[in-house]
């Protein structure tokens, strides 16, 4: 379990977008490269699902691949109906999980997210920006295979080149590129659930994960905790004027009778 791997922040983005699409890169795959890192944040994809060298996994008997395939990301409009990649209408997108690590029935999954409205970080925007490439290379006859991040018949974007991304952008806000990885990502996004206050069930559930092992993952952070006083002053206010309640009123037990403080 890589739990050494440190969480990857939403701000961290902006230097590993800037990687992604140097222009010393062939521009589609950049892209490509990009709209799958911001994806991996959004849904806590692990590495098999959605980077190479793709693998077989045979551990339940059966040959299953974990990576996503392009036809199981659905673009939706607001009324819930399937869009393609270049309809601005957009509103959602569901990933459908065929199998993963956790899935030991291989039954499949599927995870929906809407628009962020965010400039950079948005799933929506990355799978319409995933889908439109490889549609582009469709159309120049391209030979790919099914997978969202295939760049070729047999190849996807490589595991290997996002995890030197990951670490080249870390060194470039002064930290320890030895700290980060790919798993980064899906640390990252449970994190960022846990800190808007979503339950521990809702994280385990995005993330796949088939028991509670994720929560050695999360991460206290500061920005979780910032406001943790005055909820509990707020909270505790509250419930001291609730009808019924004496406020302002300590008791303690004694003897098995309650008394006054």
């Amino acid at each position: 379990m890589p739990q050494s791997s440190g969480p990857i922040a939403a701000s961290y983005y902006t230097n590993a977008a800037q990687d992604a699409r140097a222009p010393s890169k062939a521009k589609l795959e950049g892209e490509l490269l990009w709209g799958s890192i911001v994806l991996a944040f959004f849904f806590l994809d692990r590495s098999s699902e959605l980077w190479g060298p793709v693998a077989v996994d045979r551990s339940t008997g059966t040959e299953r691949a974990h990576c996503v395939k392009a036809d199981n990301v659905i673009l939706r409009d607001k009324n819930g109906a399937q869009v393609g990649p270049e309809d601005p209408n957009a509103a959602s997108v569901e990933f459908v999980f065929e199998s993963h690590k956790g899935d030991c029935d291989a039954q499949g999954v599927t995870v929906r997210h809407y628009r962020s409205h965010h400039p950079i970080l948005c799933p929506v925007t990355a799978s319409q920006r995933c889908l439109r490439i490889r549609a582009q290379w469709l159309y120049e006859g391209k030979d790919i295979g099914p997978y969202l991040t295939s760049t070729s018949r047999t190849r996807t974007v490589k595991k290997a080149r996002v995890g030197k991304l990951i670490k080249t952008a870390a060194a470039n806000m002064g930290l320890k590129p030895k700290d980060y990885s790919t798993h980064s990502l899906r640390i990252g996004g449970a994190c960022a659930l846990l800190a808007a206050g979503k339950s521990d069930l809702v994280i385990r559930l995005m993330g796949r994960w088939s028991s509670w092992c994720f929560t050695a993952y999360t991460k206290l952070r500061p920005g979780m905790i910032r406001d943790a006083a005055s909820c509990m002053i707020k909270a505790s206010t509250r419930e001291c004027h609730e009808p019924g309640s004496i406020p302002n009123l300590i008791t303690r037990h004694s003897r098995g009778e309650l008394q006054r403080v």
